[in-house]
């Protein structure tokens, strides 16, 4: 059987000349070939040798060889590899296309051909999206699936594989760094460190930024090794990275709150001191962003100590319920008995995270009558407490105490908890609500230290004392920028800094602090006002360079009116800061006000405080950005796969992020796994349980 036209052609016109070419004489006798090879090729002269339809070379045929030297060139010919790729991306099928996203239920037929090259490249995305083992490829059910869906297809060896996942994440690379270099972006990084199951250390590096279109985007750029944790150690490699992706503009750096930290960003701001004048913003002076969502936790867990044996007789409770099939079977039964709503199943804290500890208690509290009935019908329920753990007694079971201090710990820190997860969103802009959250969390504390309630009270005063610590009395060691942050958001201004801090300062204090803010505002507007007449000049020595050339397309009222345009004072003689400042504020009530696209529209009538609200925007309060990258490592660094190179682990982690966004200024930011999760559950339940996530 012939296998497409191209060859069919090819075979009519082999055949006329085998006619004339052919054994001469019609007394000899004619042989029938009976073999699938004589579909591809002609005997030549004399019967002993046979020349191949494609590539036009001769091999031998005669009755001692057979025809398996035929075959196996068939099989290897470049020439009619090359034909029937070129005939299978001509031959198109028309097909059912789904939409990209996960609920669009919408199709359209189009019409496509088979191409080998985008086959094996999508099968290279699919191994680094989905995190599966390279051996995978060679797989005997997958080899089968393949053979059987499109057998055209010859699945490549996992070496291949490894070589263009290589080869794909430095394609990707410089895609990505070619337009940050054509931009001169200005970034925010955040940067972690984590040790691997392997006992390996590695540091990753991710950057935060507002591209041209007022999208928002953070791309990781890189995740390497590291020797030690110390600062000179860390801000070296955050050198490098910046060399190595040709950043030249740093504005931020967000970190948590290891002393190790401030050295790494004191040896950055000495590094870049020797670089462009522009390198960094106000020489430095506002780059170290502590993790508002580490300070959080700082705070919490300090509270915690204050009712750690409550906490732990109801771990202990949980742990016995989901020890075994069988006791998580009785605990089921009791429930119903109890006639409660299961909503999910129990969760085990990390005891580390306290978030973790918050949903099991929240959990915990709804089942406290199961547990109750637990304790009468299971005899080895109050047995398994009397037994040692790690040389001392277990603690538990739970008394009616330990669950009234669970019912007030819960109430308690539901508003940590939710403003965790605002700090920790790197899907939508966090910088411009982090006085709103902070001021929730500081009036909360403030109820808790004047509670009668005494548990309440002295969980108050340890948590306010971290609280102090970190951001002070009067939020004085805040970074100034994330104030600008938000009096860079159109609804609120200054009004609503004013109004927050008016509870806190007298009037005098209140107008020393709005002069102080204004006084920033007016140094960055310096400061990029700067850049901006630098990048002006640029252009018009560009112009004037062009008009030398070509005096006929120099048109200087043309030039003057563009001056004008990016020029920062009106005609009323305002800068920009004034002019925002001196304009009424945006509705506070519209539920789908979206600040980026505000100064999409609006950043045209302050050019430079537009760049400003750019990259103060961008700020991430959290270094959750790079700390779920962590979680990316850990799936792919799993004791079966713990042979991989450090080159090889940074490739699939990085492509893997890069794969999920798409280039600048076509959509938004796709969400890591565990952020995915925890936006279908938001959209699933408004009380935002997370017990199965």
């Amino acid at each position: 059987m012939v296998d497409n036209v191209g060859e069919v052609q090819i075979i009519d016109e082999v055949q006329q000349v085998s006619s004339e070419e052919g054994v001469s004489g019609s007394n000899k006798r004619k042989i029938e070939l009976r073999s699938f090879v004589w579909k591809h090729f002609s005997k030549l002269p004399g019967g002993l040798r046979a020349k191949c339809h494609y590539c036009r070379r001769s091999y031998a045929a005669h009755s001692n060889s057979g025809t398996s030297g035929l075959s196996t060139h068939l099989d290897r010919c470049k020439v009619r590899k090359k034909m029937k790729a070129e005939n299978d991306a001509k031959q198109q099928t028309l097909v059912f296309k789904k939409g990209k996203g996960k609920d669009d239920g919408t199709a359209k037929v189009t019409h496509i051909g088979f191409n080998r090259e985008a086959c094996r490249m999508a099968l290279v995305k699919m191994i680094i999206k989905d995190e599966l083992p390279f051996r995978f490829v060679e797989a005997e059910g997958f080899l089968e699936f393949m053979e059987t869906c499109c057998p055209k297809f010859e699945v490549p060896s996992r070496r291949t594989i490894t070589r263009d996942i290589l080869e794909l994440y430095q394609n990707e690379k410089g895609l990505l760094k070619s337009i940050l270099s054509a931009n001169k972006q200005r970034v925010c990084i955040t940067t972690d460190t984590w040790t691997s199951i392997q006992m390996s250390n590695f540091m990753v590096v991710t950057a935060h930024f507002i591209d041209e279109e007022w999208v928002l985007h953070k791309r990781i750029l890189t995740f390497t090794p590291i020797s030690n944790h110390k600062g000179d150690g860390i801000g070296k490699l955050i050198e490098n990275c910046l060399i190595d992706w040709g950043i030249e503009k740093l504005f931020t750096i967000t970190v948590d709150n290891a002393s190790a930290n401030t050295l790494a960003i004191a040896y950055v701001k000495k590094k870049l001191a020797n670089w462009s004048g522009n390198s960094m913003v106000l020489n430095g002076l506002y780059m170290h962003v502590r993790c508002s969502a580490h300070i959080i936790n700082l705070i919490v867990q300090d509270g915690l100590s204050q009712v750690s044996q409550s906490i732990a007789s109801i771990r202990n409770a949980v742990k016995y319920v989901r020890s075994s099939p069988a006791r998580l079977q009785k605990f089921k039964t009791c429930v119903d008995r109890e006639k409660i709503s299961r909503g999910g199943l129990m969760v085990l804290d990390v005891p580390t995270r306290w978030n973790s500890t918050y949903l099991m208690l929240e959990k915990a509290v709804a089942f406290e009558k199961a547990f109750e009935r637990l304790k009468e019908d299971d005899g080895h329920y109050t047995n398994w407490f009397d037994e040692d753990e790690s040389e001392k007694r277990r603690v538990g079971p739970p008394i009616d105490k330990d669950w009234e201090n669970a019912k007030r710990l819960v109430k308690c820190l539901s508003i940590f908890y939710h403003v965790t997860l605002k700090f920790s969103s790197s899907l939508t802009v966090t910088s411009n609500n982090f006085l709103n959250e902070m001021w929730k969390v500081y009036i909360h504390l403030k109820s808790l230290v004047d509670s009668n309630d005494f548990l309440l009270n002295q969980m108050g005063y340890k948590m306010e004392e971290k609280f102090v610590k970190y951001w002070g009395h009067f939020f004085e060691k805040v970074n100034m920028l994330l104030i600008v942050a938000n009096v860079l958001d159109p609804r609120c201004k200054l009004d609503f800094v004013i109004w927050c801090f008016s509870s806190l300062y007298d009037i005098r204090k209140v107008d020393e602090l709005r002069a102080n803010i204004k006084e920033l505002l007016l140094k960055l507007l310096e400061n990029y006002g700067g850049e901006s007449n630098r990048n002006r000049g640029e252009r018009c020595r560009a112009v004037h360079d062009g008009a030398s050339s070509s005096v006929e397309s120099f048109d200087p009222f043309t030039q003057f009116k563009k001056m004008k345009e990016s020029s920062n004072d009106d005609i009323s003689g305002k800068n920009d800061v004034e002019k925002y400042l001196s304009e009424t504020c945006e509705s506070a009530s519209n539920p789908q006000f979206d600040i980026l696209t505000w100064w999409k529209l609006n950043g045209p009538r302050y050019p430079i405080l537009s760049q400003i609200a750019k990259d103060v925007l961008a700020i991430p309060v959290s270094t959750v950005a790079s700390e779920s990258a962590f979680s990316t490592g850990g799936r792919i660094l799993d004791p079966f796969r713990s042979s991989l190179t450090h080159k090889t682990v940074e490739s699939l982690i990085c492509t893997q992020n890069w794969l999920r966004s798409t280039l600048l200024g076509e959509c938004t930011i796709q969400p890591s796994q565990e952020e995915a999760e925890f936006y279908e559950l938001v959209e699933t339940d408004p009380n935002i349980e997370l017990e199965n996530a």
